[in-house]
């Protein structure tokens, strides 16, 4: 049924690509190329992320909400974080493909992008087990549905089931969305030596 959330399956990748790349078009398309080297990195990563799970990096949860048709029209990436597992610097590397045989598609340019998320990440959260929404991503034509506060309404109710606390950075459009989700924004711009990229949001364990 539209607006219920469900949890994405091999078969969804080529519409997960195109919420992905509609999310980073423009500017985006300078990290995450709209290319078909771009497209097999993308490929590989929502493999990684939905196949078989490994010691070595978090357990990640995609969550989609369908039309009537059955394609995702939204999606949230969500992991699983273990207590002393490593968030910082260079950690995107051990959640998102290796890109090292694409040409199309910088490690550079990747890092640029993720390392100064993970660094307000870890500032916030350090070493302890969380839940981290990584993203939230809803196509233009199914927004305004409701569809992103349900699937971060489904993260939480996963880390409360966890009983640990569940973490994302958020863009201006996204922060009414955590405040009615019980996310507080954390103040660590001294810490980070200036403004970080997103606002870091943090929801506590449920008491």
């Amino acid at each position: 049924m539209a607006g219920k959330v469900s949890l994405a399956n091999p078969d969804d990748i080529s519409s997960l690509i195109e919420i992905f790349w509609e999310a980073f078009s423009g500017p985006g398309e300078v990290v995450f190329p709209h290319t078909e080297g771009g497209r097999k990195w993308l490929q590989r990563s929502f493999e990684n992320f939905l196949g078989q799970k490994s010691y070595y990096r978090p357990e990640t949860k995609i969550a989609v909400v369908r039309n009537l048709n059955g394609r995702p029209v939204a999606l949230a990436i969500a992991h699983v974080v273990r207590p002393g597992q490593n968030i910082a610097g260079k950690s995107w590397k051990t959640r998102w493909a290796r890109c090292d045989d694409i040409p199309d598609v910088s490690e550079e340019k990747l890092s640029e992008f993720f390392e100064p998320l993970a660094r307000a990440h870890y500032l916030v959260v350090g070493k302890e087990g969380h839940v981290f929404i990584e993203l939230v991503i809803t196509k233009s034509s199914s927004r305004g549905r409701g569809y992103a506060s349900a699937l971060v309404g489904w993260v939480t109710k996963l880390a409360d089931s966890l009983d640990i606390p569940c973490y994302l950075d958020a863009g201006m459009r996204g922060l009414g969305i955590c405040d009615r989700c019980g996310f507080k924004a954390q103040d660590i711009e001294m810490r980070y030596g200036g403004p970080p990229p997103c606002t870091p949001m943090l929801r506590s364990r449920k008491q």
